[in-house]
């Protein structure tokens, strides 16, 4: 198992707290991260999967009692893919308002449906923690550095996901699964798909197209769905950690994009499957769109690990003039431009310059981006 930087402050988190909510993509390792914590400390625990209905009818109805009963005499219970369950913001109200000698893990592969205090709770109180897969920085601690650098090219083709590390041979079938699971299994009648093959088309609409600005109507027409659809299942997406969303930075300058996204994938090897190519970079055209795609997602999941708030961003032009990745934080603006060559000259547009003379501006690529992806 690769060791995770989260793995400490989890462990203090479960053996102080009634509850803990771990959320992020199917197969990072949640549930595995929890067993491991708990067995290294002799505990035992109950395990329910709330993706089974039989799981789900067992919280039909909540209060002290039918709780009591569920989870009977154990100290740890961990309820996996708890998103699942209807009522699962009166088992935490429960839970904590209570007298209750359980501690109660919730692992999520969709954002649970909570109201907004309740989740501003929870988040001031450290009980929700994504976890997604492991970064850059993860991995060369666990293969060093060199090791790692070495393994870039692999990384932007098949992604970081730990089965996907550890086990080259099956990549690409683990990632269809992976695919099949979020469409298929995540996404289903509650959030209203019913168009399974035209939200796959979608997402290799989107795959093509990582990290431009994007129009909803445009991809709609390429995929036979209208734009509001689309638009929402990017969000439900991005819901289910496949993708991220990026708005656009402006502030009303001339020919500025006011109103678009850019989108990105959690892993590069979600992306590659999506079109079908697992070519090595000698063979391939779209570096600069890989190295985007994992760069950024990468610097978005560090700031994820180090519970850094971070609001982020990208910049365009009509002209097409192109900051690819903005950060906000502490009143700081930083801008950067990827490209994924050594030696090109990244130029940065005049046009952001004058307009935004109190930012930072940087330029990444191979050479530059080690301090990018560990800068505390």
């Amino acid at each position: 198992m690769i060791p995770r930087i989260q793995y400490t402050s989890i462990k203090e988190k479960i053996f102080s707290n009634r509850l803990l909510i771990l959320s992020g993509p199917r197969e990072v390792g949640k549930k595995e991260m929890v067993r491991q914590i708990l067995k290294d400390a002799n505990q035992s625990f109950l395990e329910l999967n709330a993706a089974k209905k039989s799981i789900q009818k067992q919280f039909d109805e909540v209060n002290e009692n039918s709780l009591a009963e569920t989870f009977g005499n154990h100290r740890f219970v961990i309820l996996q893919e708890a998103q699942y369950i209807d009522k699962l913001q009166q088992i935490i109200e429960e839970l904590l308002s209570g007298n209750w000698n359980l501690t109660l893990i919730l692992t999520c592969s969709y954002e649970p449906v909570l109201d907004e205090l309740l989740k501003e709770v929870l988040q001031l109180q450290g009980l929700e923690i994504s976890i997604m897969p492991p970064t850059f920085y993860e991995l060369a601690q666990h293969n060093g550095l060199p090791v790692e650098e070495g393994l870039l090219e692999q990384r932007l083709i098949y992604g970081n996901y730990p089965a996907v590390v550890s086990d080259l041979e099956f990549a690409e079938l683990k990632l269809r699964e992976l695919i099949d699971q979020v469409i298929f299994t995540n996404l289903g009648v509650t959030d209203r798909i019913n168009k399974g093959e035209k939200l796959m088309r979608m997402l290799q609409v989107l795959a093509f197209e990582v990290g431009d600005a994007i129009s909803y109507n445009e991809v709609g027409e390429r995929c036979g769905l209208d734009n509001e659809t689309v638009e929402r299942y990017i969000d439900l997406l991005e819901k289910s950690f496949v993708l991220i969303k990026l708005p656009t930075y402006f502030n009303n300058h001339r020919y500025e994009l006011k109103k678009s996204h850019a989108v990105y994938f959690v892993d590069n090897g979600i992306r590659n499957v999506l079109i079908n190519n697992f070519n090595p970079m000698f063979m391939r055209n779209d570096w600069d769109q890989l190295w985007k795609n994992w760069i950024i997602s990468e610097k978005i999941k560090w700031n994820r690990l180090n519970n850094k708030d971070v609001k982020t961003f990208f910049w365009k032009t009509h002209t097409k003039q192109i900051m690819d990745y903005i950060e906000v934080f502490e009143g700081k603006v930083s801008a950067y431009k990827t490209s994924w060559e050594k030696r090109k000259k990244l130029k940065i547009p005049v046009s952001f310059i004058e307009a935004y003379p109190f930012a930072t501006t940087h330029g990444l690529n191979r050479s530059t981006y080690w301090g990018f992806l560990t800068k505390k």
